[in-house]
């Protein structure tokens, strides 16, 4: 009941935030090759991440069976998402079809950054209810945004139904104060978009972390230690932010200049928590370190672990940075390299650190965990430094003195 402890309050917290849409960028654009044979079976070799829905277009495109496309899926120059559609095979089947010879398709860079599926933009509006002694007695979320389901399921997302990457993350969230409300709000847009990597997560990782930090500061409480608080139901999450704040020596001395700025944020059935130790040089934040505290119930590989959670980190660094695409008449302003800002390897962190906790719970991911919390501690961090709130991404739209 958000309204009784909310009108019960000692203080009520509010902050509003906002991402962008996001290009994959993949390295390789979208390409297939299509060739008809005389007996009309369709042969398509391309680099896709869903064979059935693949075959299954190829087939409409060709007006034969399914049962008369062979798809062989080659290795993928970057997915992330963006492969999981099928928009450039009918247009190849269609062209093959039409000149009865083989055809190597592809899209250009512009036409991968102008017309491709982004990442939905989201925004959000957070409260926190707090007692007199600055304990968090209530939450609630509201989010609001395109459906990324409406765009990208084959079926569609029907009116009054819930788009679950929407809520991901903060509707599953282990913090349980009194109460915990959760609302989204559908808000169509024109704009093709595709689950892009951790999905919902990434938004919603961003919008909730930074906001308990937000919190913390105006309760005067130290952002770890309230969490620990927000958590002390939960022995398995309150081992994995222990660790990572042990491990990255959370409330030890410092380098003048430098912060550490904390996430925690679980999806794909793992818990993660990160610390990011952040300065800014002339006026550019510079992430010195990160350390990253994973559980995700047991592993078979650890050095495969360890490289899923050190690209998640660059690469959901290179968002937080720098990446945005911006719609205006009609398509994305940014066509190339040149304008959509990525990850250069001298802005990449000194040291990734990598804990992996074997708790033996249920196997989770470790593809995808890893990204989401590396927004909110980067920019957590930042506004430790700076005092400054941050709520709008990327920090390339912000200026620090």
């Amino acid at each position: 009941d958000w309204e009784a402890v909310a009108k019960s309050a000692s203080r009520i917290v509010s902050a509003d935030y906002e991402a962008p849409y996001l290009s994959h960028a993949p390295m390789e654009p979208w390409n297939c090759t299509v060739e008809i044979d005389a007996d009309g079976v369709v042969h398509i070799w391309a680099p896709v991440q869903t064979q059935d829905r693949n075959r299954n277009a190829a087939a409409e495109a060709a007006g034969v069976p399914p049962e008369k496309v062979r798809l062989y899926t080659t290795l993928l120059g970057g997915g992330f998402g963006r492969r999981l559609g099928s928009d450039g095979i009918a247009a190849a089947v269609v062209t093959a079809k039409a000149v009865k010879k083989p055809v190597k398709f592809f899209w250009r860079r512009e036409d991968e950054f102008g017309q491709g599926w982004y990442r939905p933009a989201q925004a959000a509006r957070l409260e926190a209810a707090l007692d007199a002694e600055g304990r968090v007695k209530g939450l609630r979320v509201r989010t609001a945004g395109p459906a990324l389901s409406a765009s990208f399921s084959p079926q569609g997302l029907p009116a009054g139904q819930l788009d679950g990457s929407s809520v991901q993350t903060i509707r599953e969230s282990r913090y349980k104060p009194a109460a915990f409300h959760v609302e989204w709000v559908r808000v169509d847009q024109p704009v093709p978009m595709a689950p892009w990597r951790a999905v919902g997560a990434t938004q919603n990782g961003f919008f909730l972390e930074c906001f308990i930090d937000e919190v913390a500061r105006a309760a005067k409480r130290d952002p770890y230690q309230l969490r620990r608080e927000l958590l002390a139901h939960d022995a398995r999450a309150l081992n994995v932010i222990d660790t990572v704040a042990k491990a990255a020596g959370w409330g030890g001395p410092l380098p003048e200049g430098h912060a550490l700025g904390m996430a925690y944020v679980e999806s794909y059935g793992s818990l993660c928590a990160e610390v990011a130790e952040v300065s800014l040089r002339e006026g550019r934040p510079v992430v010195h370190r990160v350390v990253c505290a994973i559980d995700c119930g047991s592993i078979v590989l650890p050095d495969g672990v360890r490289s899923q959670v050190e690209g998640g980190i660059v690469q959901g660094l290179s968002a937080v940075l720098g990446e945005a695409v911006n719609v205006a008449a009609g398509r994305a302003v940014e066509r190339n390299f040149d304008a959509y800002s990525m990850l250069r390897i001298g802005d990449a962190p000194e040291r990734i650190e990598t804990i992996i906790i074997e708790s033996g719970e249920t196997m989770g991911g470790v593809g995808e965990p890893p990204l989401p919390p590396i927004a909110p501690a980067v920019v957590n961090a930042l506004v430790a430094l700076t005092g400054r709130p941050i709520r709008e991404l990327p920090l390339s739209r912000h200026r620090f003195a």
